[in-house]
């Protein structure tokens, strides 16, 4: 007989990290349980991208290098409503601002906040999506920057992002255990 038991958060937790750092590409680096911002996160991933300036996007000029970033950072989040969505929010968009390198030869830069949840309430879900920060710097600094966030329903196994967040989606659904 088989039953619809909602799993442990913490063994669901532990899986899915492990499966989403093995499926991290090459390029991004990791590490487990680290301090972001007076957070501790069971997984920060970044990856540092540096490229040859170019006109038209086709002609090397040489020179300076152009630089690019990501950050992953993972949670556990028991239980999310409302505020502490809200919470979470104000937190991702600090990073934004703390972990940016925005200069003169900075091209963007992401920062993907993941929480994996016991349980979610709709309200919470329904606010993710309509979540946005976009930042596009001013001379001297060049680039843009976002906010990524991703909720993980570990009961249900349903991914929901804010828009910007949907490219994340497919990654984390396969990450799930």
């Amino acid at each position: 007989m088989q039953t619809n038991k909602t799993p442990d958060l913490s063994t669901y937790f532990a899986a899915f990290r492990d499966n989403l750092e093995t499926g991290l590409d090459k390029a991004f680096n990791s590490m487990r349980n680290v301090s972001v911002e007076g957070r501790l996160t069971a997984l920060h991933a970044w990856f540092d991208s540096d490229s040859e300036q170019k006109v038209l996007g086709v002609i090397p000029i040489g020179g300076a290098m152009l630089h690019s970033h990501e950050h992953r950072l993972l949670f556990s989040v028991p239980a999310l409503d409302r505020d502490t969505l809200d919470t979470w929010w104000d937190y991702a968009k600090g990073l934004q601002h703390t972990l940016v390198r925005a200069d003169p030869l900075h091209q963007f830069s992401i920062i993907s906040l993941i929480l994996v949840c016991g349980s979610c309430e709709g309200a919470a879900l329904r606010r993710l999506r309509r979540l946005s920060s976009d930042v596009n710097y001013r001379a001297p600094a060049t680039g843009w920057s976002t906010v990524r966030m991703a909720v993980v329903d570990a009961s249900t196994g349903k991914v929901s992002t804010n828009r910007a967040g949907a490219p994340l989606a497919a990654i984390l659904r396969q990450a799930q255990p």
